[in-house]
């Protein structure tokens, strides 16, 4: 039996209104494990996605007006790709194309594989969990933490799956299953293909664990892109990433005036020569983790970066241009003629 997922509106005084059925996002009939707030079609509206387990997973696009429609099915984004609703656990969005539009990750329950729903831009999506290769290599797993990130900061968006079974005897039942299981880092190639490379990722991806939940930041501060792995009944893994910031990168701190503080929902678009990136401060996606707020991009071999577009939540849009690399921009709420520059800050 399902129970249905609960928005709370701020209103701004330190109190929270109960706005589910206002909102349109009543829904009885989800299991939600998994949930992340982006805009998949660029329309300057923050839209929702709830991973589901055995159930339905929704889209809710922002209509602009406080209310959201459930557009999954129209989309293509509640069930696999044969029709079946799959045990959704972890979810993220994020652009790992390059195409300016927010793609769709969702882990699931072992032999159910780990879904990728490809942005079409046109309102839909298609899955491309086998031809990208994830299917195949998340096959059997049981995923729970999942996000986009782009760990050696070539420019394309990586992935990373935290794995561990549910059930604690399955190997008394499974032939193939295991209760602990190792974590999977997966290189995204520049042509829309994967390929897990855990074995060569150094010692932090060689434990075996029970994990749950992925966490992303920069927590040395030093240009790439760290990960926490929490891990059921056990002791929490620290990932230092070690090789990252042998490319280029460029982090970006927003502080929201008329926005919200963190400007969470601003989207950041950032140009190198013929090419942008895009990603979206977001206060939380994958599974029961909270990631750094700071949004980071990897720029390969390029020294500098030609432009950087923030459109706030508010609206309101700020332009930086001509930026060098290898430091952390702090960018306040329309004033982007007093940008701070540091080589190391939180």
């Amino acid at each position: 039996m399902g129970i249905p997922d609960t928005l709370y509106h701020n209103n701004g005084d330190g109190t929270f209104t109960d706005v589910t059925r206002e909102a349109g996002v009543y829904n009885p009939i989800g299991h939600g494990l998994g949930v992340v707030f982006g805009d998949y079609n660029n329309d300057g509206y923050i839209d929702l996605y709830v991973a589901n387990d055995t159930t339905q997973n929704f889209l809710y696009h922002n209509n602009g007006d406080g209310t959201f429609t459930d557009v999954s099915l129209f989309a293509g984004v509640g069930f696999s790709e044969h029709g079946r609703a799959e045990s959704s656990m972890g979810t993220d969005f994020g652009d790992y194309d390059n195409d300016g539009y927010l793609d769709i990750i969702v882990t699931n329950f072992q032999d159910e594989i780990n879904t990728l729903y490809h942005n079409d831009g046109n309102g839909f999506f298609s899955d491309v969990s086998f031809t990208s290769g994830i299917g195949a290599a998340t096959l059997k797993y049981m995923g729970w933490g999942a996000n986009f990130f782009d760990y050696d900061n070539d420019g394309d968006e990586d992935l990373i799956f935290a794995n561990g079974h549910l059930f604690d005897n399955v190997e008394m039942f499974d032939d193939i299953a295991t209760y602990p299981q190792i974590n999977q880092l997966c290189q995204n190639d520049g042509n829309g293909k994967f390929t897990v490379v855990s074995a060569q990722a150094g010692p932090g991806f060689s434990s075996v664990k029970v994990s749950r939940g992925a966490v992303l930041g920069d927590y040395d501060n030093d240009g790439d892109i760290d990960i926490l792995i929490t891990n059921s009944n056990q002791t929490i893994d620290l990932l230092r990433n070690e090789g990252g910031n042998r490319n280029h990168w460029l982090m970006i701190k927003t502080i929201g005036t008329k926005s919200n503080r963190d400007g969470i929902g601003a989207r950041v678009t950032v140009t190198v020569g013929e090419q942008s990136f895009i990603d979206e401060v977001r206060s939380g996606s994958g599974y029961i983790g909270q990631n750094d707020m700071r949004v980071m991009f990897g720029l390969g071999r390029n020294t500098k970066v030609d432009s950087i577009h923030i459109r706030w939540p508010s609206g309101i849009e700020d332009v930086i241009k001509n930026v060098a690399a290898d430091q952390l921009l702090i960018v306040t709420e329309g004033q982007s003629e007093k940008i701070k520059y540091s080589r190391l800050s939180w």
